[in-house]
């Protein structure tokens, strides 16, 4: 028996790869078991990222291809640098010509941008499209011209996925097929393989066309052959006279910059039928040649083909199953390319974070089903659930990172802000109480913490007692004043050596700071302070920038500002604001590794007065929100985390008790309480009174 830390991601192609990537640069260890990765839809793509040149309709699916087009300029930047070799992402426009008697989901006379998007294009009459792109067919009228399209070189990334794989120890597996996912009470229990059987403790679908085999999706190969020439005069000294990706009505052309030319793609429903076919090739370059004549002339470098996976309405499977420990993330058609980045970041917050983004549903496995009565009996169950809580404990050992059922005592929890509040379904109507809610480990820029409350050094009487304190928190974070400490002011000499560092994570932050220039500079002197403490990998700032002596309330232009810096500098910034969830999502998009809006001023003990503004920040969030300052009481701490809150930041009401160390331990169960409380869902409030004993059967006189 084979047996894996965290994830098993079942399929080797570009989807698999991207999403065990992703997880384990989120913390998760890893395996990714492949079959044959040449027979990957990968091989049947020329890589265009043309969520408007396809003409894609307004709905769903158009909002994730162009969220995922937004994506991926970062996303292969970060590829490039783990795996160290070029995607060939090139941001370069896609023009899409028309004939006069072709069909256009939209008028090739229009003058306007295609009302499926507002993102910008660019109708070219006739004359000015041959401007564009000399060489075009006299019967081309016109086309629009995308510029926010492109493409990426779908060989060289699979193959920088591969590689920052391997880079980040994912355990590639390859030459091994799964045969079978066996399945017990509501759970992948054993995957069974050509290489033996292999246990995890969750699950991804990922095989693309091949999904039908493991599990009963509406998933069906269509076979796409392609084949590429090569420009004599193509490279970086003597560029390709084809300069545009032409998106034709019934072909594409993409120019590569070492001057291959890629042509593609039939679309047949042959099932898993191999080879090119001459009426294949011959329909491409027949296509080809009528929209771009030159080509007829130059020699056919290769032919190749490759199986998409597609669904009845063209879009991909993503999100639960019925086994609460599988996610299905397949069915992307010809878009697997284009989707990468989006769909890693929607399974990866699935799965690790069990946060579920809005377009999530959409996607479900369930569109295609009909309600039908539940079964009843039987030890082995079928295998697609709406579960919303996509990690469940199961019957194999889980290592200390692993999900843990909320009766343990553990605080731990993921951090996530939605779609943990509704873990209780029909897949878990026979597990015992304690095991149907359970949640995940807070994880901050890729670190995890079984704790959500983080506490302070500062104002406590003794060191003792800050000792004690922490201690009896359970806290895994302790903030530190690096001014204070580097200037050793009163309270705060020898506070670097009063903590044991090994166990604790130090917060540095920049307390004391007025200015966004002063705040970026002691940022600086914190992280070489935990150097110095032996934290060699802890670049994590919480940023204060705070000019008003009187309310302590943050500057949120120059915490803005002092954000986007430190985060260009490597650092995972915690900024403390105001609760402003319009400052809260720039920060967000900022790169910020969490939110950290306050309850009320520092020190106040006033409680939640923003209450309102923090649930909105809470709700619109993708990163951990700490909710920082004015907490006094421990009915406070756990109704930040009722709002669902990730994490309480609390010093004062701690340091200032009359007994900070039962305070803190206070403190400590109420953060613990509350995340249970939010997890399990409270009831709603209501206007009128409703009997907790029936009102029919009674007795009467």
């Amino acid at each position: 028996m084979q047996r894996t830390s965290d994830i098993l991601v079942i399929g080797g192609g570009v989807i698999g790869l991207a999403i065990a990537v992703e997880l384990r640069l989120r913390g998760a260890t890893v395996t990714v078991l492949s079959r044959d990765f040449q027979q990957a839809a990968t091989q049947a793509a020329a890589g265009m990222l043309a969520p408007q040149a396809e003409a894609i309709p307004s709905g769903p699916l158009l909002d994730l291809c162009l969220r995922s087009r937004d994506l991926y300029a970062d996303w292969t930047h970060k590829l490039e640098d783990l795996s160290g070799v070029s995607t060939g992402y090139w941001p370069c426009g896609i023009l899409a010509p028309v004939y006069e008697a072709g069909p256009r989901p939209f008028s090739p006379l229009q003058t306007q941008s295609p009302p499926q998007t507002q993102s910008p294009a660019q109708w070219l009459d006739q004359s000015a499209i041959q401007h564009a792109q000399l060489g075009l067919s006299p019967e081309v009228v016109g086309g629009w011209w995308f510029p926010e399209d492109g493409q990426v070189d779908n060989r060289a990334l699979a193959k920088a996925l591969r590689l920052a794989a391997q880079s980040l120890e994912v355990d590639l597996q390859e030459g091994v097929t799964v045969e079978a996912i066996q399945q017990r009470a509501g759970q992948v229990a054993t995957l069974k393989t050509s290489a033996g059987n292999w246990q995890a403790q969750h699950y991804i679908l990922a095989t693309g066309a091949w999904a039908q085999e493991l599990l009963p999706v509406p998933v069906q190969p269509r076979k796409g052959q392609m084949l590429s020439v090569r420009s004599p005069q193509g490279g970086a000294a003597v560029p390709s006279p084809l300069q545009r990706v032409l998106f034709g009505e019934a072909i594409y052309i993409v120019p590569r910059r070492d001057g291959r030319i890629m042509i593609g793609a039939t679309s047949e429903a042959v099932g898993f039928t191999p080879y090119n076919t001459p009426k294949g090739i011959q329909t491409l370059l027949d296509q080809a040649i009528r929209l771009y004549p030159a080509l007829q002339d130059l020699p056919i470098e290769e032919c190749w083909w490759g199986f998409r996976p597609s669904t009845p309405d063209e879009l991909p499977i993503l999100g639960s199953s019925l086994c609460s420990n599988l996610t299905i993330a397949t069915g992307h058609h010809r878009n697997g390319i284009l989707l990468a980045p989006a769909t890693t970041m929607l399974i990866a917050d699935w799965v690790w974070d069990q946060k579920s983004d809005p377009l999530l549903p959409h996607f479900s496995w369930q569109r295609f089903t009909q309600p039908q009565p539940a079964l009843t009996g039987g030890g082995d169950r079928p295998l697609l659930d709406a579960s919303p809580s996509p990690l469940h404990s199961s019957s194999t050992s889980h290592s200390k990172s692993d999900v843990q059922t909320l009766n343990s005592g553990s605080n731990s929890g993921s951090g996530s802000n939605s779609g943990s509040n509704s873990s209780s379904n029909s897949t878990t109507a026979t597990a015992p109480i304690d095991q149907q809610v359970t949640d995940q480990p807070l994880v901050i820029a890729g670190k995890t913490f079984h704790s959500r409350l983080m506490t302070g050094t500062g104002k406590y009487r003794n060191f003792d007692h800050m000792r004690q304190s922490v201690a009896a928190s359970g806290c895994q974070i302790v903030t530190v004043a690096v001014r204070r400490v580097q200037t050793n002011a009163p309270g705060h000499e020898g506070l670097a050596e009063a903590l044991d560092w090994a166990k604790i994570w130090m917060l540095p932050n920049t307390a004391g700071c007025q200015t966004a220039e002063d705040a970026i500079r002691v940022a600086r002197l914190g992280r070489e302070m935990a150097k110095l403490l032996g934290q060699e990998d802890n670049n994590f700032i919480k940023l204060e920038v705070i000019p008003d002596a009187k309310y302590l309330l943050p500057d949120p232009i120059g915490t803005l500002r002092a954000a986007e810096q430190l985060v260009k500098e490597g650092f995972a910034v915690l900024p403390y604001i105001n609760a402003d969830p319009l400052l809260a999502k720039h920060l967000e998009e900022a790169g910020c590794a969490t939110v950290m809006p306050l309850g009320s001023p520092i020190g106040s003990g006033q409680g939640l007065n923003n209450a309102a503004n923090i649930q909105i920040i809470i709700e619109n969030a993708k990163i951990p929100v700490v909710v920082d300052a004015g907490i006094g009481a421990p009915s406070e701490a756990a109704q930040a985390m009722e709002m669902g809150a990730d994490a309480l930041l609390i010093n004062t009401a701690i340091a200032q008790a009359q007994n900070p160390v039962v305070m803190a331990r206070a403190m400590g169960l109420a953060a613990e309480a509350g995340r249970l409380a939010y997890l399990a869902g409270r009831i709603p409030v209501k206007t009128f009174a409703s009997a907790s004993s029936p009102l029919t059967g009674t007795i009467t006189s």
